[in-house]
């Protein structure tokens, strides 16, 4: 997927999930301040957390708590996750 043209040279880092082809979700970032994430304490806070929620989400579709139909997942979307 292509970003917008106003998009292409912003300084922000933006993360997100791919689950399927028409589910995407969105994550926080920040701005570029170094050349990769892992250099940027934040931006890597960010990344960590977003690879949580895709081991959670795919833990639960593999139990069927969660179902992934066409744009909507559904079932059991609450969970916590250790920022640590």
């Amino acid at each position: 997927m292509a970003l917008p043209s106003h998009l292409e040279t912003t300084s922000l880092r933006l993360y997100l999930l791919n689950i399927q082809a028409k589910i995407l979700i969105l994550g926080n970032g920040g701005l570029k301040t170094s050349a990769t994430y892992q250099e940027d304490e934040h931006l890597h806070k960010c990344v960590k957390t977003l690879q949580k929620i895709d081991i959670q989400i795919k833990e639960r579709e593999k139990q069927k708590v969660i179902v992934i139909t066409g744009t909507e997942l559904l079932g059991e979307l609450s969970f916590t996750i250790d920022d640590e």
